[in-house]
C-alpha cells in the first residue's frame, strides 16, 4: 500500500506500568519505563483514498528485538478499516477525526460518536530534524473467533508485524500537551495515563506499507 505526503504529529509519553500490562499480548515484553505513543495522521493521498487515523500504541519487545503495538487505531473511511482489520491485525474503528493547523500549532482531536471528544494533541514543531530512530515495526493483533459456540478459543489469534518503508521529507521535534476530555467506556483512550512527554515530532514522508508477517500464534 502507497502513501504520499502523509502528515503527522506523534507523541510519545510516560505511562503506568501496570496498564500497559493489562492489554500486552503475553509473548511481548513491556519496554521499560513503560511508554505509549498517540499520532494523529493526515494522508492525502494513499491506496485507499484521503483520510485520517488516529493511534494510540505501546512500546515493547518480542524476541529482544523492539516494536510498537496497536492497542487502539481509528480512521474516518471505511477501505482502510477493513484492509486493516482483515490484513494486519489493526482493531480499526470509524470515527470523526481532525488534523489541523492554526498560527503555530498543529491540533490534533478524535471523537467518536461525533461531538464525544475522546482525545485531544497540540503541538509547535520548532526544531528541525534530519533523521529519526526506528522503533521496529507496528504490530497488531488479528483475532478470529471461532464458529462453534461451545469453544471460547479463538479459530485464529496471531501477532502480525507491519515493516512499513518511510522516506522522510521534513520532521520537526517541538513541545506538546495530550488531553483526553471525555471517557468513553467504548473506546477507552485514556487507559494509559499522561505522566510525562517524552518527545513530540510531527513529520512529512512517504510510506510504502508491506504486507504484514505472522511473528507469534497465540
Amino acid at each position: 500500500m502507497h502513501y504520499r505526503n502523509a502528515q503527522a504529529v506523534s507523541i510519545k509519553f510516560e505511562t503506568d506500568a501496570e496498564a500497559a500490562l493489562e492489554v500486552l499480548p503475553a509473548p511481548l515484553e513491556l519496554i521499560e519505563p513503560a511508554c505509549g505513543n498517540l499520532s494523529f495522521y493526515w494522508y492525502p493521498f494513499t491506496t485507499f483514498g484521503p483520510y485520517h487515523e488516529v493511534i494510540l500504541r505501546l512500546y515493547a519487545r518480542h524476541e529482544g528485538k523492539p516494536l510498537t503495538y496497536v492497542q487502539q487505531i481509528f480512521v474516518d473511511t471505511e477501505p482502510p478499516m477493513l484492509a486493516g482489520r482483515e490484513v494486519w491485525g489493526f482493531p480499526k474503528k470509524l470515527a470523526t477525526i481532525g488534523f489541523t493547523r492554526d498560527r503555530d500549532m498543529i491540533m490534533g482531536t478524535l471523537e467518536r460518536p461525533a461531538g464525544a471528544k475522546l482525545a485531544m494533541a497540540l503541538m509547535r514543531p520548532e526544531r528541525p530534524l534530519t533523521a529519526l530512530g526506528s522503533n521496529g515495526p507496528t504490530t497488531g493483533l488479528r483475532i478470529i473467533p471461532s464458529a462453534d459456540p461451545a469453544d471460547p478459543r479463538p479459530a485464529l489469534a496471531e501477532l502480525i508485524a507491519a515493516d512499513s518503508q518511510h522516506e522522510l521529507r521534513a520532521a520537526w521535534e517541538g513541545p506538546a500537551s495530550i488531553s483526553f476530555p471525555e471517557h468513553s467506556i467504548f473506546d477507552p483512550v485514556n487507559r494509559f495515563p499522561v505522566r510525562r512527554i517524552v518527545k513530540a515530532v510531527y513529520t512529512e514522508y512517504n510510506i510504502l506499507l508491506p504486507a504484514g508477517r505472522v511473528i507469534a500464534r497465540l
